[in-house]
């Protein structure tokens, strides 16, 4: 028996299915499955009913939930006793939009991991609104995203940057009129669906600049791949902590725009694991700090 296998009991009972469970717990329908194969033979009792269209949870599974409840319960208030100068031992789940996996996460993982070195971390990417629901729902402990519209109560959201909406183009291109640029040249757009692409739509449509838009892509590493290769323009946010493509395009100010991508940190308020969470926070911000990007 196992505290994963503890997880994903919960994870059914609550969602109904193996595949909701999975979804929840960001792994596979089939790992939900073997890990409910492997809780039965060490228990050496069957959980559920598989007789039916999809299998339920039997008298005893249901019973078995109860005191899976109280173990996890009792388990996660262990790191509530550690000590302000104790090293943290477990996993820790955190997860990001892609735009902040290219460097920030790695640079600052790699940093904090020097002072705990017992710690797991498990990344896990995904949009925003996806994330919002992982850390709601318990099965991310952490994430980082575009600030969300609404903070429900039990979590709790801290800014780490605001990145600046910026123009983005090849190195190689020469111009510099940002308005002039977006009316000539192919507009590479990002999706509506990301927090990001809105907003820079939400921009162009404020500042009434109508772009001839010959591409959509769904992040921002295969935006600044196609910008790169001369494809088009797109408007952006200027990130805190580029890769090496990223960091070759040039970026330039659009005029009197205080337009920003709002990238935080949100986890929730219960989090037994707060201590490691605080201590990302703090690799996070000195990572963001050593080196800020500028536009042109």
């Amino acid at each position: 028996m196992s505290i994963k296998q503890l997880r994903s009991l919960l994870a059914f009972q609550e969602h109904g299915s193996f595949s909701a469970a999975a979804d929840e717990l960001c792994i596979t329908k089939a790992a939900v499955g073997q890990q409910m194969k492997l809780l039965e033979e060490s228990l050496k009792t069957p959980l559920f009913d598989r007789n039916g269209y999809r299998p339920s949870l039997n008298a005893v599974g249901i019973s078995f939930v109860k005191e899976a409840q109280k173990v996890l319960d009792n388990y996660d208030k262990l790191f509530n006793s550690l000590g302000e100068d104790d090293d943290f031992s477990g996993t820790i789940t955190l997860g990001a939009v892609p735009s902040a996996i290219l460097a920030l996460v790695p640079l600052s993982v790699k940093s904090m991991m020097k002072e705990v070195s017992n710690t797991k971390i498990r990344i896990v990417p995904g949009m925003s609104t996806d994330l919002y629901d992982h850390v709601r729902n318990g099965s991310i402990d952490v994430v980082i995203i575009s600030q969300p519209q609404r903070i429900e109560p039990g979590l709790q959201w801290e800014v780490l940057v605001k990145e600046p909406l910026v123009l983005l183009t090849a190195s190689s291109f020469k111009g510099q009129d940002p308005i002039k640029i977006l009316q000539s040249q192919p507009y590479i757009r990002l999706a509506q669906r990301t927090s990001v692409g809105l907003l820079a739509d939400q921009w162009l449509t404020k500042n009434k600049i109508a772009v001839k838009e010959t591409m959509i892509m769904d992040s921002m590493e295969t935006l600044g791949c196609m910008v790169a290769h001369g494809l088009g323009v797109s408007v952006a946010p200027n990130l805190c902590k580029p890769d090496p493509i990223f960091s070759n395009l040039r970026k330039i100010a659009l005029s009197n725009s205080s337009d920003a991508r709002i990238l935080g940190m949100l986890t929730r308020k219960d989090n037994p694991k707060y201590k490691v969470i605080i201590k990302l926070k703090q690799h996070l911000n000195s990572t963001i700090q050593a080196t800020p990007a500028l536009p042109e």
